[in-house]
């Protein structure tokens, strides 16, 4: 058999639906961004990338991956796929943690697994921390290691080995989708070479996998799905620029499947629309009440 593709990393990003609406979030889900989806609906294409790729530390996100009401099996089916990666990631908000039934045994039946939480406003800290401590079960320490290898700020462990890790995320770089003040939408207009070299999704190689294809970076396949749900304000040779970049469909990776990834961390005419200088502020809130009700993705 064919020595498979080796990927560090890979995101599989679940969802557009965010309980939060951070000012700056660079998937826009600040923006009542909809769209989910199902492990079913996936199974079969995640099943053929394994045959070619192998993943060493699968990544779930989104908007909030614990809104998708099939995490459970985004967690079991991936790791049952790539069995000898590191663990599966959740990446999250924290503010569902402990609300997901099944979550917790699916995280300790599953070696290496873990959350990661991203505390994206000071004050929800502490609620966010009573979260983690019911999600966890037995004996559970917490640390604060700035140092720590995962580069977090708090590290939870509880008596099964389960384990949260938490960073302080509470500044956000400039998205390249923001409203004008007519309430429209419109993007950033750059040198896509700076623009490029300036990338944060470049630099910690945060390739996603949507909806079925592999993609060098979430805003180039999110922004044709932003701009058929909300019609941002382009050009016509912006537009066809911005739909012309293809993902990786994996019954294409006989005849583009390597050479793809192999330039994957390559610019493109589509770094144009995002900026080429990051300014990071502190993230505020579309909402004066930070809407923690959603339950489920829809």
């Amino acid at each position: 058999m064919t020595e498979k593709y080796r990927l560090d990393k890979l995101e599989f990003y679940i969802t557009n639906v965010c309980n939060l609406t951070c000012s700056n979030c660079n998937r826009y889900n600040n923006f009542h961004f909809r769209g989910w989806a199902a492990w079913d609906d996936y199974a079969d294409n995640l099943r053929e990338w394994a045959k070619y790729v192998h993943v060493q530390h699968p990544v779930i996100l989104g908007g909030e991956p614990l809104l998708n009401r099939d995490i459970v099996k985004w967690v079991r089916g991936l790791r049952e796929l790539w069995p000898n990666s590191y663990g599966v990631q959740i990446q999250s908000n924290g503010t569902r943690i402990d609300k997901i039934p099944g979550l917790y045994n699916e995280m300790a039946n599953g070696q290496g697994n873990w959350i990661g939480v991203s505390i994206h406003s000071q004050n929800d800290r502490k609620e966010l921390f009573a979260r983690i401590r019911n999600f966890l079960q037995g004996q559970v320490t917490m640390t604060q290691d700035s140092n720590h290898p995962m580069g977090s700020a708090y590290q939870f462990d509880d008596s099964n080995h389960v384990k949260v890790h938490v960073w302080n995320n509470d500044n956000f770089g400039t998205s390249n989708i923001s409203r004008t003040s007519k309430g429209t939408y419109t993007v950033t207009r750059s040198d896509p070479i700076r623009a490029h070299n300036n990338c944060s999704f470049r630099k910690w190689k945060n390739y996603h996998w949507i909806n079925g294809k592999i993609y060098k970076c979430g805003p180039v396949a999110l922004m044709p799905e932003f701009d058929q749900q909300f019609g941002l304000d382009l050009t016509n040779e912006e537009r066809s620029v911005m739909h012309a970049y293809q993902g990786l469909a994996v019954e294409e990776w006989q005849q583009r499947g390597k050479d793809f990834l192999d330039h994957i961390d390559d610019p493109i005419e589509q770094c144009r629309f995002c900026p080429e200088v990051t300014d990071y502020a502190p993230i505020t809130f579309e909402n004066t009440k930070k809407s923690w009700r959603i339950e489920l993705a829809a």
